[in-house]
């Protein structure tokens, strides 16, 4: 029995590890990949191989297509609504509120690959409104960085094997109670910023503040007491570090060095990810919020004033706390009014 014990533990901790390194090194090299491409959005690589790798699923050949062929697909479904729709703001916003609330029901539903389409479905239609021609450089960098995602989790799978841990390790796809309230919450926030940048914004405030919405409202620990002050500073965290390594890259502006920056950091946060538990989520956010700011900062993208990196820390602060504050209290009121209904029957 100890024997038994004791093999499941050192498991544990060796896949800890590897998955760490797994995190670290599939977002350091994406990252680097999409910075020498000189891509418009050159953190997307990183990003989607963070997504991938931190759901601990298995990714066969299978699951590898799916994942492309699902970004391909609402990446032009998602433009294609947005051309047909873009002279008409009332029916652009109606349609896309209705598509982001079927995805965040089906993620609230255990669906976790409505979070793809929930990247294209944001994204890409402001990015149409803005300017066609990085709505299609977006769509190009989603659709071939899935594609370079999906093989960068292979490589780290290759170099870092999976360790056999006990079943209780294993994440479970998130349920919520009540996924009908839990989609209409999380919706009517992301639609108020939605509605928002349709009327105002650049696509660097547009990805900054989409992105820390999206990530923080895919993470069912946002219902939690304590909660939402975790996700709140994991974004800050995640802000701040991106502020720290855009400094030292700008000290030694050279590939080796920004993929061993980016190698560092990430497995700060992949350590804390690996761990598990109630604070995984918060990480999770705070590494996202990591890639996104730092590949903004090195972008070619034009820069306007909203895009210093001390502004864009505040940004991220504005943004996660407005996500957290009204998400939590949409859900409360929802709750309260579920407690009410119940009473009276």
């Amino acid at each position: 029995m100890s024997v038994s014990h004791n093999s499941l533990t050192e498991g544990k901790s060796a896949e800890q590890h590897s998955f760490a390194f797994r995190i670290s090194l599939a977002a350091s090299i994406g990252f680097t990949l999409g910075h020498l491409l000189g891509w418009d959005f050159p953190f997307l690589p990183s990003l989607l191989a963070v997504q991938l790798l931190s759901a601990r699923r298995s990714l066969d050949l299978k699951r590898a297509f799916g994942f492309v062929a699902l970004m391909a697909v609402g990446c032009m479904f998602s433009l294609l609504i947005a051309l047909i729709f873009i002279d008409r703001a009332f029916n652009f916003a109606l349609v896309f509120a209705l598509i982001i609330f079927l995805e965040f029901l089906a993620l609230a539903r255990g669906k976790a690959a409505a979070g793809i389409l929930l990247i294209t479905s944001s994204f890409v239609p402001l990015m149409a409104l803005s300017s066609l021609e990085l709505a299609y450089a977006l769509v190009h960098d989603l659709i071939v960085g899935s594609i370079i995602a999906a093989l960068l989790t292979f490589l780290v799978h290759a170099l870092f094997p999976a360790h056999p841990v006990s079943e209780q390790a294993q994440p479970n796809a998130i349920e919520e109670s009540t996924p009908v309230r839990a989609a209409l919450a999380n919706t009517a926030v992301l639609m108020s910023l939605f509605v928002y940048f349709m009327g105002s914004g650049t696509p660097t405030s547009i990805i900054v503040i989409m992105t820390t919405a999206i990530t923080i409202l895919q993470q069912s620990a946002i219902a939690g007491k304590g909660a939402a002050l975790g996700l709140f500073m994991g974004n800050i965290v995640g802000g701040f570090a991106a502020t720290v390594a855009y400094l030292l890259i700008s000290l030694l502006p050279a590939p080796a060095f920004l993929f061993l920056v980016v190698f560092l950091f990430a497995l700060l946060f992949g350590t804390k990810v690996a761990e598990g538990g109630d604070m995984a989520p918060i990480y999770t956010v705070g590494i996202a919020t990591f890639l996104v700011v730092l590949g903004l900062g090195l972008s070619p993208l034009p820069q306007d004033s909203g895009t210093l990196f001390l502004s864009r820390v505040w940004t991220v602060a504005v943004a996660s706390l407005y996500t957290v504050g009204v998400a939590s209290v949409l859900r409360a009121l929802f709750l309260e009014s579920i407690g009410s209904s119940a009473r009276t029957s």
